[in-house]
């Protein structure tokens, strides 16, 4: 039952007026959906989105990989490695503001779908993912919301190099209704590793914006996945515990999904 999952005690609002489970890091990064979406260059929906008369935003693509970008952007060029070891040390990958410790939040409405166990995926930690540089600026957490109502985790090494952390039920399917997400992942204390990744989910099924309840609740500490060491990681299973330029809403198979009050924001971890 969801009352056996509480979210975190609130801590206010953003500007869209959902509430925030953690309070954002004083000064830290911080990146909301304008409300010229087309006109914001820390935003690359990668698609042609259009508004619709409620003042969300209509996404028509089978394939969804919209970026938001931390203030400084993002630059491949100024990635000088991607040895695990080295971004696991300095903690970051691109630049000392990189999304890491971060709450990821996004209210969505599928209108048409051609494959219910798709899904959404909030995702963070690592840069493009592409084949380029051995696939090792690909790497993430990916928070899954299914279409028929199941939830994962997954962790991607390298891209693509992937982990799968079991579905747990979290709600009933989602077609025709508006839904909150959010991917909330923060380093901790580690009980094998120096620093462990906890990784959490959260659904605010009626979309008041109010009522949020954590639907996954996982920690990484370096038993979970491998083969960190084609990307010059010692240890195969290293947690993610670096940030990345890049925090990826992403979703497969639908034709026709409508978006509104995304955001990224840096979290006390």
């Amino acid at each position: 039952p969801p009352e056996a999952n509480p979210a975190p005690a609130p801590s206010g609002v953003d500007g869209f007026g959902v509430t925030m489970l953690y309070p954002s890091k004083p000064g830290g990064e911080a990146w909301a959906l304008a409300d010229d979406a087309t006109a914001d260059k820390r935003f690359d929906p990668q698609g042609t989105i259009t508004r619709n008369a409620d003042g969300s935003w209509k996404m028509k693509s089978t394939k969804v990989r919209m970026s938001a970008y931390p203030a400084t952007g993002y630059d491949a060029k100024q990635i000088a490695t991607y040895d695990r070891d080295v971004l696991a040390g300095r903690g970051y990958m691109q630049a000392p503001n990189d999304w890491k410790n971060i709450e990821m939040t996004g209210f969505v409405k599928v209108n048409a779908v051609n494959n219910t166990q798709d899904n959404f995926a909030w995702y963070a930690r690592g840069g493009k993912h592409n084949d380029k540089s051995s696939g090792c600026e690909g790497s993430s957490y990916k928070g899954g919301l299914h279409y028929d109502g199941r939830v994962r985790w997954e962790k991607e090494t390298w891209h693509v190099s992937y982990d799968q952390a079991p579905y747990k039920p979290a709600t009933s399917a989602l077609k025709g209704r508006w839904v909150g997400f959010k991917a909330v992942m923060r380093n901790v204390p580690g009980a094998k590793n120096p620093e462990a990744v906890k990784l959490e989910l959260y659904l605010n099924d009626s979309a008041d914006k109010v009522t949020w309840n954590k639907v996954y609740d996982m920690t990484d500490d370096g038993a979970w996945g491998g083969d960190a060491q084609h990307c010059g990681g010692s240890v195969g299973a290293m947690p993610i515990t670096w940030g990345g330029p890049i925090a990826t809403f992403r979703w497969d198979s639908a034709t026709d999904v409508d978006f509104k009050w995304l955001s990224v924001r840096e979290i006390q971890p």
